[in-house]
């Protein structure tokens, strides 16, 4: 269902919805890769010296020493502290689109499938929304917008802007951000405490030894031994982890041979792997190992893992979270907000809560005139978020920067 607009959006600037379906086209159409923003870091900090900020560009350095593509706008920098702090995530995927939308992307094999088009359009809307209310009645603190790169690729671009001091000039005393759900527009989902799994990644490499495909008997098919491979990492979930911890192991790539009558020397596997539990997290490079050692060894092959952990579970502060509630009851009413439990995926809003108190939420984006179980998800080739979600993510950052001032 779909809420009825209530004052908390009737009192945007009236020009904003037209303004922020164009901000949304130009980014669904302008998809660039994680570490890759450089025209999508350009566009926003056009469009927000249109609005009067004076953004800072290429804030922070990425994991192998280039500077991120990340733009940050202070909103009344002089005032004290401490700042409300919202954060975007501009980065694409490396998806082919399939939504045949006329908006579409410009780009092969990039898209916005993950909603980040959709939170960048938001914050930018909140950005004019929020001077339009300061030029009325001044904030009493600042406010910092953080368009941040790189969400999809660990380590990610949350940490290089930590680290180049985005929560220290100004102080930040606490932060937010929203990200699109499947559920319909006019809604929104808080999850106190655990909102995201940590999200780790591993590669295992099977070595066998090639030879000819019709004298399979002569070599070690590493491309068999994969195989087994990944069907018994599905017993690790199954049968060595709690039944009421939730864990997610899914291979999402397999490369190996180069033609049809050749048995291949190895094969590649890449998956992740997710958690909320720590101790569950930790048992898992040890059973990982264990079970493509095990295999492989039982086929004659050999097994290489390289487990590399990415970002830590998110948890959503409780009194930020419930700060985030009374502003969705303001914007979407009671029947607004919908109930909300941990997800599986992975996200480096993580870093910041891990430095200062916030919440991290969702905002329904599914059109209420596509049944739910026909809505694709996320990461998906026909995933589609319906625009007028925007109006509510808008409305939202403003009720929220009021509650977080009259709080603090």
């Amino acid at each position: 269902m779909t809420t009825e607009p209530t004052s908390a959006i009737e009192t945007l600037p009236p020009h904003l919805p037209a303004q922020l379906q164009d901000w949304f086209t130009w980014l669904h159409r302008h998809p660039e890769l994680s570490f890759h923003e450089e025209e999508t870091a350009e566009y926003v900090a056009a469009q927000l010296r249109g609005l009067g900020y004076s953004p800072r560009e290429g804030v922070g350095f990425g994991p192998t020493g280039q500077r991120l593509y990340s733009v940050v706008a202070v909103l009344g920098a002089d005032r004290p502290g401490p700042a409300l702090a919202l954060r975007a995530d501009t980065d694409a995927l490396p998806i082919q689109e399939a939504t045949e939308l006329p908006y579409a992307s410009l780009r092969s094999g990039a898209m916005h499938a993950c909603g980040h088009d959709a939170h960048t359009a938001m914050l930018l809307g909140g950005a004019a929304a929020l001077k339009a209310e300061d030029e009325r009645t001044p904030w009493p603190g600042p406010i910092v917008l953080i368009f941040q790169p790189a969400e999809e690729s660990p380590p990610g671009g949350a940490l290089g802007l930590i680290e180049a001091g985005v929560l220290e000039d100004p102080p930040v005393g606490a932060i937010f951000g929203l990200h699109v759900g499947n559920k319909d527009v006019g809604t929104f989902s808080i999850a106190g405490g655990a909102r995201n799994a940590a999200s780790d990644r591993f590669k295992i490499v099977v070595r066998g030894r090639g030879g000819h495909a019709a004298a399979p008997h002569k070599a070690v098919d590493p491309i068999v031994t994969a195989a087994h491979v990944v069907i018994g990492m599905q017993s690790i979930v199954s049968r060595q982890v709690p039944p009421r911890q939730p864990a997610v192991i899914t291979i999402g790539m397999i490369h190996g041979g180069t033609k049809s009558n050749v048995i291949p020397e190895h094969v590649t596997l890449e998956g992740t792997v997710r958690t909320l539990d720590p101790e569950v997290r930790e048992q898992m490079p040890v059973r990982i190992t264990q079970v493509a050692e095990g295999i492989c060894a039982a086929y004659g092959a050999s097994a290489e893992v390289d487990y590399r952990r990415g970002y830590d579970v998110l948890l959503n502060e409780p009194a930020m979270a419930e700060l985030a509630r009374q502003a969705v009851v303001q914007v979407a009413g009671e029947d607004g907000l919908q109930s909300a439990e941990p997800g599986m995926g992975g996200e480096d809003f993580s870093r910041y809560l891990q430095k200062v108190p916030g919440a991290f939420i969702t905002i329904g984006a599914g059109s209420p005139e596509v049944p739910y179980e026909e809505r694709p998800g996320g990461h998906n080739p026909r995933s589609c978020v319906d625009p007028r979600a925007l109006t509510y993510g808008v409305a939202f950052y403003v009720a929220l920067a009021r509650r977080y001032f009259a709080q603090r």
